[in-house]
């Protein structure tokens, strides 16, 4: 039994031999310490005295023979214990890289799909995938260096299997270098697809944004009165604050395409979504501009109806004073009636100066083209006859007062 030299053709069968010797060294551990005890009982008879049944050297070349006999299987089992062990070592190398093989394979056909997602989500997906993969690797890449140093040793005991372990070794080493290198390939091309998929997840966002601001830019409420309005055109320079602030993420899209992969960059799809993010916020800040003169124009609109609707009531105020007033003919009443014509004067003056602005508004907004320009020529052209007929009550009544105050002035003399 300890000379075989069946020593296992796989591990499994070395393990169930090197079982099979523990037992046979259990037996040789058992029979050492009954050889033992009756060489002790067979060495007291070569010490006996006077008889003896036996010549003692007899007896002590048996005790010797028995003892080297005992040696002689003790080292016998522990060579062959030896050589199980170098067996399981051997057969544990090539079962782990047996085992290293086959998930090399397994790996390798993961990655000759080659598929990268068709979008951000799945990029992502397949992303955290080979992030989980790669902390395989790593595990992995431990595992075979600590089997190559295994092996490193068999060959360095010059064993008869050394040279297949140095070809297992080779081969497993060259699979492990191609898979690297595949899976740094596929890392990138995912990189590629993440940064296409996030560029274009970008654009949309872009692109949805834009569309919204143009919804709202090219509304046709211009508000019903003063406030309303400039509640409006605060709300669009807000707006137009965040179109501006686009303008770098636009201007910047090509040099984005730019960085892409060139089998991402150069599709066909993608540069035609560029151009358009381009043309459609060209055409949100030429609407944004467009509104904010219209609301401007009607705030203009909207502040000159107020300041008309002020300066009429001033108008119809005096209008009816004048056309009721009675010029009097005693001199102290005279003199009364004079000094409203000069508060009203100062009073016609500072009138005089807001029915000009309001003029020089009308005229701006019709030079403008405003839709509601009809309009505001109407209000102007009430306003301005409004105007004309109290002028012309002011000077009526100036020159009967006048009139009157040269026949006083004459009586007084006479």
């Amino acid at each position: 039994l300890l000379v075989s030299k069946d020593l296992g053709k796989h591990l499994l069968e070395v393990e169930d031999l090197l079982q099979k010797h523990g037992l046979l060294e259990a037996d040789i551990a058992a029979q050492t310490e009954r050889v033992q005890a009756l060489n002790g009982a067979a060495l007291r008879f070569s010490e006996l005295e006077g008889y003896q049944p036996c010549d003692p050297q007899i007896i002590c070349n048996r005790v010797h023979h028995v003892q080297s006999c005992l040696e002689e299987l003790e080292d016998l089992a522990a060579k062959r214990r030896k050589e199980l062990e170098d067996s399981r070592q051997l057969w544990t190398f090539f079962q782990e890289m047996e085992d290293a093989e086959s998930w090399i394979g397994e790996k390798e056909k993961i990655l000759a799909t080659k598929s990268c997602g068709r979008d951000l989500s799945s990029v992502l997906t397949l992303t955290a995938n080979h992030k989980t993969m790669l902390g395989e690797l790593g595990n992995r890449r431990a595992l075979l260096h600590q089997t190559m140093k295994r092996g490193e040793k068999i060959v360095a005991q010059k064993a008869p299997s050394s040279p297949g372990v140095q070809e297992k070794m080779r081969e497993v080493c060259l699979r492990w270098k191609k898979l690297e290198e595949v899976t740094g390939l596929h890392q990138r091309r995912l990189e590629d697809a993440l940064s296409f998929f996030q560029f274009r997840a970008d654009v949309d966002d872009l692109v949805a944004w834009l569309q919204d601001l143009y919804r709202v830019a090219s509304s046709d409420d211009f508000g019903h009165d003063d406030y309303s309005t400039q509640g409006l055109l605060r709300k669009h320079r807000a707006l137009v604050d965040e179109v501006e602030k686009q303008r770098p993420a636009v201007a910047a899209l090509r040099k984005q395409l730019a960085l892409l992969a060139p089998d991402h960059r150069q599709g066909v799809d993608i540069q035609i979504r560029v151009v358009e993010v381009e043309q459609l916020y060209g055409e949100v800040a030429e609407v944004a501009v467009m509104r904010s003169q219209w609301l401007q124009d009607a705030l203009a609109v909207y502040r000159m109806f107020s300041e008309v609707h002020a300066c009429e009531v001033w108008l119809e105020e005096k209008e009816q004073w004048l056309e009721k007033m009675e010029v009097p003919e005693e001199l102290d009443e005279v003199e009364v009636v004079q000094h409203r014509f000069e508060s009203l004067d100062q009073e016609m003056n500072s009138v005089m100066g807001r029915i000009l602005d309001v003029n020089q508004v009308v005229q701006q907004l019709v030079e403008g083209g405003h839709p509601s320009s009809e309009e505001v020529r109407s209000c102007q052209d009430h306003l301005n006859s409004r105007w004309n007929r109290v002028v012309e009550l002011v000077e009526t009544k100036k020159t009967q007062l006048s009139s009157v105050l040269k026949i006083q002035n004459f009586l007084l003399e006479c």
